[in-house]
């Protein structure tokens, strides 16, 4: 069974049906057959509900989130072992600390991550990364 971390920019090109956003329904789908696991850091959610907000105001975000709770993404909780984990990611790979938090939840879950943020290729081989085309 194949394990993915969502990060933000997955996530949102999913919710505004952006080029990536049907890869993402896919692995969605996957996991509501249980065929594969869907999950996201709580401050990668933050980041979400935060984005559409700026982008689209509060009712927006509100909605996006309640459509997104419905889906079988499990959202974890940000704990010592993850932020030591990004902590590091920060030191030696120069990303912004949201997207460390990102990292490491996939690389302590031996998990994929899902992207479309290339500053992620600054982690190198260190975590399996499923690109998505950019908008």
């Amino acid at each position: 069974m194949k394990s993915y971390v969502l990060d933000a920019s997955a996530t949102l090109d999913f919710l505004e049906d952006g080029t990536g956003a049907a890869r993402v329904e896919q692995i969605i789908s996957g996991a509501h057959k249980h065929e594969n696991v869907v999950s996201m850091s709580v401050m990668n959610w933050g980041e979400v509900f935060y984005n559409v907000w700026q982008h689209h105001g509060e009712e927006a975000a509100r909605t996006a989130m309640s459509r997104l709770s419905r889906l079988p993404i499990e959202i974890v909780p940000f704990e010592q072992e993850q932020a030591l984990k990004a902590g590091e990611i920060k030191v030696l790979h120069k990303l912004s600390f949201v997207d460390c938090v990102a990292a490491a939840l996939a690389e302590l879950r031996n998990s994929i991550l899902v992207t479309a943020d290339r500053d992620f290729q600054k982690v190198g081989r260190r975590i399996q990364v499923l690109w998505l085309a950019r908008s």
